[in-house]
């Protein structure tokens, strides 16, 4: 297939990856600066610059100071509005796609809720008319959209574009990449929603300037991303980071998966909502019981807000859920050593009964020397940063300067 819109390996070579990302990290800068930190030449460099000018990447102003006797030099910055991204999340409760500029920011939004479970034929058909529907609602033209980037619940071969296992969303081998290119005529890249997210957080949030840390996401079900020397862990069989899926007990509880005793089932919101239908006629006092009495939907707010009243039943739910979860952070960190645990999800944002549980359990559980400091902090991106992720599969492709 040849696109008719833009790919990077067509629109820019291996040194003007290089001199975009210099761009990037230090604008404003003067050709001569960064010929002097890339150890490129400095006609090497004016002829680059001159190809990013052409291609509008990137802008010149000219400098406010100037050394003396001399002229004022001309600064360059990156031109994040010459082009466009798509950010797609897929999970088993929403699609979700955003159109950002070249910075990441979100120039238009789109949200479609799922509330029953789709065919595989469904599935694809709404992700379709999720990205259409951006196109419908802005005015950019398809031919400044450099890429899309799609983040996908469960197993992912980024290297394919595929889709191979969605256990929430009972889906297996969907072609993403083939199909989207087929239908959009723009390239697809493909990862795992929360190695995206992770990605996302070393781009626009709590990762920004951190070389190791781990993100732990929790929903529905419960994965992780890995970040290593300033890169995601994929491993060769591009499945790291599903922490979901460690066991617990082999014995316990059913998981999606099809295991049994999966950390998943113990500490998701699903695990803490079944664990409540579960045990709550063994506590007849329980707020949660005269809520449901009067008509009120258990959810996971539900859960929360009985604890904040002091609600014994939901205190001890959620306490089990953070020591759990706790646990498995517990012996991540004892095997990878990151500087940092970013963790994602409603529980952690609706109180700090879970937090509280997962840092204890962390810091009593953890071999460290009396150096060591890991910090255990609540994401600030959300459920954004899973799209917001899919963007920065794009933007690490963008300004990447090794081969």
């Amino acid at each position: 297939m040849s696109f008719v819109t833009g790919s990077f390996e067509r629109m820019k070579s291996q040194n003007q990856s290089i001199v975009l990302n210099m761009i990037r990290l230090k604008e404003p800068i003067s050709r001569a600066e960064i010929a002097k930190l890339t150890n490129l030449t400095p006609p090497t460099v004016s002829s680059l610059v001159g190809e990013l000018i052409e291609k509008n990447l990137i802008t010149e102003e000219q400098s406010t100071n100037s050394k003396i006797g001399g002229r004022k030099p001309i600064l360059l910055r990156i031109n994040y509005t010459a082009h466009y991204i798509i950010g797609v999340y897929a999970a088993a409760e929403v699609v979700r796609v955003i159109l950002t500029t070249m910075d990441g920011k979100i120039v238009s939004d789109y949200v479609k809720d799922i509330t029953e479970l789709p065919s595989k034929s469904e599935f694809t058909k709404l992700i379709i008319e999720s990205i259409q529907s951006i196109f419908d609602q802005t005015d950019v033209k398809k031919d400044l959209i450099l890429e899309i980037g799609f983040a996908m619940h469960g197993l992912v071969d980024p290297e394919r574009g595929l889709a191979m296992f969605s256990p929430h969303l009972h889906l297996e081998n969907i072609p993403i990449k083939d199909i989207l290119e087929e239908e959009f005529d723009i390239p697809v890249i493909v990862e795992n929603d929360v190695r995206a997210l992770a990605l996302a957080e070393s781009w626009f949030g709590q990762g920004q300037g951190v070389t190791d840390f781990i993100c732990i996401s929790v929903g529905r079900g419960i994965g992780s991303g890995i970040f290593i020397n300033d890169e995601i862990y994929t491993s060769s069989f591009n499945t790291a980071g599903e922490i979901g899926h460690t066991i617990i007990d082999i014995n316990g509880p059913k998981c999606q998966c099809g295991n049994n005793g999966c950390l998943e089932a113990y500490a998701s919101e699903s695990a803490i909502l079944n664990n409540v239908k579960q045990e709550l006629p063994n506590h007849p006092d329980s707020l949660i019981q005269e809520w449901i009495k009067n008509g009120h939907e258990l959810s996971i707010k539900m859960v929360f807000k009985a604890s904040k009243e002091h609600d014994p039943f939901a205190i001890s739910i959620l306490q089990r859920s953070g020591n759990s979860l706790g646990l498995a952070a517990a012996n991540m960190v004892n095997i990878l050593k990151p500087s940092k645990i970013i963790l994602e999800g409603s529980i952690f944002e609706e109180g700090d009964i879970v937090l509280s549980q997962v840092i204890e359990m962390i810091q009593k559980y953890t071999f460290k020397s009396s150096n060591e400091e890991i910090k255990v902090v609540r994401s600030t991106l959300g459920k954004t940063g899973m799209a917001l992720g899919a963007v920065a599969l794009v933007l690490r492709k963008m300004f990447k300067t090794q081969t």
